[in-house]
């Protein structure tokens, strides 16, 4: 797994609970995303190394109606190793909050993942505080990411 994804763990939402609404939030198709570490706070990593390495991310999905419909939060997953446990999530009236706690392997004691931001149908913004410990020291990572929708049919990269 490259090291950028463990670090933007607040973009790994593959959660398993039922959005807080019926219709989809966010439009199906080809979606990009892009994540930037704001600060990190991890024991035994200095700063520098990890926005060397992590301080910015991009990735793309594809999410069809069906899903976003049943797991609208499955659009910003980004990493597919971490293991979610949703606390709350809800997108309404152009807002998104989704709280939730989640274990990888560099975060075996997991980390609590809020994030707070805005939507439309094809595009979001989004802040995320992740804190937790690691190896029994405090983190504290912030993050920002977008999304954009870019085409109603997804292809093959």
């Amino acid at each position: 797994m490259p090291i950028w994804k463990w670090y933007l763990l607040p973009s790994c939402l593959g959660l398993t609970a039922t959005p807080a609404f019926a219709a989809p939030a966010f439009a199906p198709g080809q979606w990009n995303h892009e994540t930037r570490l704001v600060q990190a706070d991890v024991p035994g990593i200095p700063e520098w190394v990890i926005r060397m390495f992590a301080g910015h991310g991009s990735r793309k999905s594809c999410n069809s109606a069906a899903q976003l419909s049943s797991h609208p939060e499955a659009l910003l997953t980004a990493d597919d190793e971490a293991v979610c446990k949703l606390r709350k999530f809800s997108a309404t009236n152009g807002k998104l909050v989704f709280d939730t706690f989640c274990t990888n392997k560099r975060f075996p004691d997991g980390l609590l993942v809020s994030s707070r931001g805005s939507y439309t149908p094809t595009s979001y913004s989004i802040s995320t505080t992740s804190t937790g410990t690691r190896d029994g020291k405090p983190v504290r990572i912030l993050t920002t990411g977008t999304g954009k929708h870019v085409a109603n049919a997804c292809t093959k990269s």
